[in-house]
């Protein structure tokens, strides 16, 4: 971006003189100052000299005596930026911008320079409220050096939805070898707005690259979105992808509230594919994963054992398998769960 326009009456003063720069930005002869000029004029010698509040209350005072054009109101927007305040320099930069709209690039090259100047403080809410300022202006600017931070402090917020597009801008712009952290982080922000397919994917990349003893954390959130997954697949048909998901969840033991429930939707899967044996080893497991012994997911694997054993059918299902039959379902004909001790979706 090239000099802009309070960098060129920095220039100016020092070349031409105080009363020639006020000349050339109200576009006038050098004529007497008026009183609202005097106060801009003192404006602009305090802030050269850098006595922020004294060029402040001069310019106000300039726009109290009358002096509201673009350029006072501009100068009153810069020395807020230059004093950190955010709200007020928004204010005075939209009437400016009202008024005359090449000031826009003044006043985006202001709010950008204060967020990069917040995110060197370490102030990431002061920086995040430059960034939207400056996204008023001009919609749409790139901002690389800024989206990590603008990403991690949504995200700390808890407004993974307006985190995640600068996670996405992140991932695209930098070798994830580089930021691994930041891999689980977009994946989280992924999680938290819903997105569980989305986010197994960060969740396996990133797992991949840490040491088995430091995956605890992923393989909980990992678990999580592989068996919620699993159900939506389930009710949706495709028992293929909701058995992948179970044995992703399985692998890994984690979430421990969900190992129950997860080999009882296994059994039920294979089961329902003919595949006998392997169901039964399924619904075993569960107790084991529930030891309560009391819960109704324990309860539905034990009649589920009972069918498939009692049923009439088990002897047969063991015949399919030698001659590779598998289309016929385990349990008996029209079955289900038992029916007086349903099972909760998500829980035991």
């Amino acid at each position: 971006m090239g000099m802009t326009r309070f960098e060129t009456v920095g220039h100016l003063f020092c070349r031409v003189g105080l009363h020639a720069v006020f000349c050339l930005l109200l576009a006038t002869s050098c004529t007497p100052l008026s009183e609202e000029g005097s106060s801009v004029l003192r404006g602009d010698q305090a802030f050269a000299d850098g006595n922020l509040e004294e060029a402040l209350a001069e310019y106000r005072l300039a726009l109290l005596q009358g002096a509201d054009d673009a350029e006072v109101y501009a100068r009153v927007a810069h020395t807020y930026i230059a004093l950190k305040r955010t709200d007020e320099a928004r204010e005075h930069y939209r009437l400016a911008v009202a008024q005359d709209s090449s000031f826009t690039d003044q006043a985006l090259s202001d709010f950008v320079h204060l967020a990069r100047e917040e995110n060197r403080a370490g102030d990431r809410p002061g920086m995040a409220s430059a960034v939207e300022t400056a996204l008023e202006f001009r919609a749409g600017i790139s901002l690389e050096d800024l989206s990590l931070p603008l990403a991690q402090h949504y995200s700390g917020m808890g407004e993974y939805g307006r985190a995640l597009p600068f996670y996405q801008k992140v991932l695209s712009d930098f070798d994830p070898d580089s930021l691994p952290r930041v891999v689980f982080e977009a994946a989280v922000a992924y999680d938290e707005v819903g997105d569980c397919e989305s986010a197994v994917i960060y969740y396996e990349d990133y797992r991949e690259r840490l040491p088995r003893q430091l995956r605890t954390e992923v393989h909980w959130r990992l678990g999580h979105c592989a068996f919620e997954l699993a159900q939506a697949r389930l009710e949706e048909g495709d028992e293929e992808e909701a058995l992948a998901y179970l044995e992703t969840l399985l692998e890994i033991e984690e979430p421990k509230n969900r190992l129950a429930r997860g080999y009882y939707l296994k059994g039920e899967i294979l089961g329902s594919r003919g595949e006998c044996e392997a169901a039964i080893e399924a619904f075993q497991r569960v107790p084991v994963e529930d030891p309560s012994g009391t819960s109704a997911v324990v309860d539905s694997a034990e009649f589920r054992i009972d069918q498939i054993l009692f049923g009439g059918r088990f002897d047969r299902s063991f015949q399919r398998l030698r001659v590779g039959d598998l289309s016929e379902s385990c349990f008996p004909a029209g079955s289900q769960p038992r029916p007086n001790r349903a099972i909760r979706r998500g829980g035991g």
